[in-house]
């Protein structure tokens, strides 16, 4: 590692304990500070389209703001977000915005969510106790080059993206000249032509890095994804570290200089492809700590992260989303990010709002926010319990996703999604992935489940039969199913089921990198599955998602 990683490692150290000072004086009075986040807020919607609609004003109070502004969705902001892009006129606040970044939902296509300055602020208050945190905490991070995996944006949105794929101007100066020197992976790996040629890229740098000393990821199965193509490609990533050139892909990849590693070039030369926690240690062997979520349905995917990387430590997300900040990784809990956006709180049980300040131990709550970037009220899918607190500040745990399925009134949840995979997996030698509600749609009279798992073909009549006696456990399913307003459930089992997810779930415009896997997921795709030419639509998607999966 050279001198000037590590000073920089240092510095960062050091600026980054500020926002982490800032943050533990908030922790002790959590009611003051989202009261001052909240007039900062106000001050930006006061003499915007939105504050004229509403009548928010400096003054606002925060009781008075309840009442005045409804609780909203995406689509609540979509036509002004639409015409604020496509125009100068400040329509969500009177802060020019010229950066959106995209995302999208269990079903809804690409969504565009508008990154302010003071929208970009208020991560960067998130960030900065975070990742102080770290350094405290995991001390081996200090050393070497970092790999971030930020916005993989879709292929066929590539020539249009513009800034967007250029992650480094989300983040102020200082922090931005730190990422230049440490980060193991350049971020002009997303000017690729393609998703797959920037994964190619991402991995020969990732080979190269020896001095690699943490990883961090969103979901834990784009690491398994990187980690699978490493396996498949590992020939020619071989090839460009011992000669330090992009071979048949130089055209596409000439704005990146090639890197070279002879000795791990010499490593996957001998690698026979099996993945373990020898090869992983073998090529990092200075990889102090990975990061992804690790909570509800990434769980499983997360320990078998720790198991491939088994010298290495490992630290869960907090819940952040494009929309916003909820709660950062910080002392081992999960703490509201107090100084970031306004929040508000659902009451599941009682459906009573709360602000934040009132939520107490055991509450099973929906978060709101309301943001520098001029979304208000905005409520998104999550479902936490409030499980402590850090001095006065709530911390809140991921439970589940809220969106449940209801095509036919069958009432679905993912939290019945989870139980019936621990209950499959006991009976059967298989891995659920997820539960598709398959409308009924071109050749297919009525809707019906799928689930997808990995594990052998040939369990998949077993499976059917297991999985329909399970659903029909559930009351509203057996009733629905009894009424004939559902088909038979089904299941595929095969050995690329992940793969099949992930192609399903970019065929929906979901962004690369950021893809959960969802319990439940209502999947239109794949209703080509229910029909007579099932197993050969299966191998199709099979080999499509091998083919385009980034």
């Amino acid at each position: 590692m050279s001198i000037t990683t590590r000073l920089l490692h240092q510095l960062s150290f050091q600026l980054t304990r500020r926002g982490q000072q800032r943050f533990e004086q908030a922790t002790h009075q959590p009611e003051a500070t989202q009261r001052a986040r909240f007039s900062a807020i106000m001050a930006l919607i006061s003499g915007s389209d939105s504050g004229y609609r509403y009548g928010l004003t400096q003054a606002t109070a925060a009781e008075e703001f309840r009442q005045r502004v409804p609780i909203t969705d995406y689509e609540d902001w979509h036509t002004l977000i639409k015409r604020q892009r496509s125009s100068a006129e400040l329509l969500l606040s009177t802060e020019p915005c010229e950066r959106y970044q995209p995302t999208s939902g269990s079903t809804a296509h690409i969504k565009w969510i508008p990154y302010s300055p003071a929208f970009l602020h208020e991560l960067d208050q998130a960030i900065n106790p975070w990742i102080a945190d770290l350094y405290a905490r995991y001390p081996g991070i200090r050393t070497g080059r970092h790999y971030w995996s930020l916005s993989w944006v879709p292929t066929d949105l590539r020539s249009s993206a513009g800034s967007i794929n250029d992650d480094l101007q989300l983040l102020p100066w200082w922090k931005r000249l730190f990422m230049h020197h440490t980060m193991a992976v350049p971020q002009a790996v997303s000017l690729a032509p393609t998703s797959e040629l920037s994964m190619f890229a991402s991995l020969c740098y990732l080979c190269a890095s020896r001095d690699l000393s943490l990883m961090s990821v969103w979901s834990p199965t784009f690491l398994l994804s990187l980690l699978d193509q490493l396996s498949l490609q590992r020939h020619a990533i071989a090839e460009v570290l011992e000669r330090g050139h992009w071979g048949e892909h130089q055209a596409a990849l000439s704005h990146l200089s090639a890197p070279q590693q002879p000795h791990n070039a010499e490593l996957l030369r001998r690698w026979n492809g099996q993945l373990n926690h020898t090869i992983t240690q073998q090529l990092w062997p200075q990889l102090a700590l990975i990061s992804a979520w690790d909570t509800s349905s990434s769980e499983t995917w997360a320990r078998q992260l720790q198991r491939l990387f088994a010298h290495s430590a490992f630290q869960g997300k907090g819940l952040w989303a494009t929309e916003g900040v909820v709660t950062i990784p910080y002392d081992g809990q999960y703490p509201l990010a107090l100084d970031s956006h306004f929040y508000e709180f659902e009451d599941l049980e009682s459906n009573q709002l709360l602000f934040s300040w009132e939520l107490q131990p055991g509450m099973r709550v929906r978060p709101i926010l309301t943001s520098g970037n001029g979304l208000l009220r905005y409520r998104t899918n999550d479902q936490l319990l409030v499980d402590g607190f850090i001095h006065h500040c709530p911390t809140l745990r991921f439970i589940s996703r809220l969106s449940g399925t209801d095509m036919v009134g069958e009432k679905m949840a993912p939290e019945t999604a989870l139980t019936l995979f621990q209950e499959l997996a006991v009976q059967l030698p298989l891995q659920p992935i997820t539960l598709l509600a398959v409308p009924a749609g071109e050749g297919v009279q009525r809707p019906a489940y799928v689930l997808l798992a990995t594990g052998d073909p040939a369990l998949s009549g077993t499976t059917s039969e297991q999985l329909e006696a399970l659903l029909c456990n559930h009351f509203h399913y057996q009733l629905a199913r009894e009424l004939g307003q559902l088909g038979n459930a089904r299941a595929i089992v095969c050995p690329d089921a992940m793969a099949v997810y992930t192609h399903l779930r970019l065929r929906s415009s979901a962004v690369a990198g950021n893809i959960k896997v969802e319990p439940l997921l209502l999947c239109p795709a794949a209703a080509t599955w229910l029909t007579d030419s099932e197993p050969d639509r299966v191998k199709q998607d099979m080999h499509c998602a091998t083919e385009q999966t980034p």
